[in-house]
């Protein structure tokens, strides 16, 4: 068989192009997505984790609750005395509770804020303002609900509690 003077056949490139735009769509849509779903999944993760460590927020409260009655039986506190001072606690534990529960929603914010195409400086500092508020506040009550605990207790309670609590101190 002779060939003829033509010039050889082009390759269909046509489809190696076509792969390999494909392909390179498929990976920039990867890492996108990835980019995207991998720190929701990180922060996911960790949250469950601590949430699980935790035995969550109730749990939280309930190994918080049950030290304060261990120390209380430790001073010889009243039945009375410790139902008050729980009631006090949990009162100035809620607004803990209440931090907690808006996490999700700040982190949601806080993600909104940095993946968008121009980071408003503005916002994210709203953000923040507005979180250090809300702690802020939180931990007036907080406090509030100790000092009105700590009111509970004879002046020797607190004495006897407050070398109880420095034998549980870490060395300095």
């Amino acid at each position: 068989m002779t060939r003829s003077n033509s010039a050889p056949p082009k390759p269909n490139r046509g489809g190696r192009s076509r792969g390999r735009w494909l392909a390179g769509v498929a990976l920039v849509a990867a890492f996108v997505a990835g980019g995207v779903t991998l720190p929701l999944v990180a922060a996911s993760a960790q949250d469950a984790a601590m949430h699980h460590m935790m035995g969550g927020h109730g749990g939280t409260h309930a190994m918080a609750m049950a030290h304060v009655t261990k120390m209380l039986d430790q001073v010889g506190a009243s039945p009375d005395q410790k139902s008050r001072i729980e009631a006090i606690l949990h009162a100035g534990f809620a607004p803990m509770a209440d931090l907690h529960r808006g996490m999700a929603q700040t982190h949601a914010s806080l993600h909104t804020i940095l993946s968008a195409p121009t980071i408003d400086r503005a916002a994210l500092e709203q953000l923040r303002a507005a979180e250090i508020a809300r702690i802020d506040e939180a931990s007036r009550t907080l406090t509030k609900a100790v000092a009105d605990a700590a009111e509970v207790l004879t002046p020797e309670q607190r004495a006897k509690l407050a070398t109880l609590m420095s034998e549980h101190r870490p060395p300095s």
